[in-house]
């Protein structure tokens, strides 16, 4: 049976039409969310690291979330109007459990490895590139990066002919 779409031809087929309607627009919403990142449209490199991008007169600012990462984790290049973070989070280690003995496994030292079975795995890690469109281009030999308490903020000065530029008025 074929799928369309028409139009109402009573008052009692209008509130059928909005509540379908309506429920697209839920399902897409709801798929598209982050918590839903494997089942939406977009895929999980591009919601990590998570940022905030902010415009002031003379600069472009980002702050992105890097927890458990070092300075030396992180690459960042602009190119043009295009910002690229890469880095990788290491594997986290488990905390080791308390040797036990266990006379009958047969190793000398009478300890075995402690094994973890996780019930919940929600922090990534392995490498990971975004990559940012800037709403203007910037002067990237100015950009500058700094790495505190798991917030990087990157500063992109804008290029001086995107910076606003004051018109003086003369007189007569």
């Amino acid at each position: 049976m074929p799928l369309y779409r028409s139009l109402p031809r009573s008052g009692l087929d209008f509130p059928l039409v909005e509540l379908r309607d309506e429920l697209d627009r839920l399902w897409t919403s709801l798929t598209a969310a982050p918590p839903l990142h494997g089942w939406g449209v977009r895929p999980a490199s591009d919601v990590f690291p998570a940022v905030n991008i902010g415009e002031s007169d003379d600069c472009i600012t980002i702050e992105a979330e890097l927890p458990g990462l070092d300075a030396g984790d992180i690459d960042i290049a602009v190119n043009g109007e295009e910002l690229v973070l890469k880095g990788a989070r290491p594997e986290t280690q488990t905390p080791a459990a308390p040797a036990k003995p266990d006379a009958g496994a047969g190793h000398g030292n009478g300890e075995r490895q402690a094994s973890v079975t996780w019930h919940r795995r929600e922090r990534g890690t392995g490498s990971f590139e975004r990559r940012l469109m800037l709403p203007t281009g910037v002067d990237a030999s100015r950009v500058e990066a700094k790495l505190v308490d798991g917030v990087l903020t990157i500063t992109c000065p804008k290029a001086p002919e995107r910076q606003p530029h004051k018109v003086a008025v003369r007189a007569g």
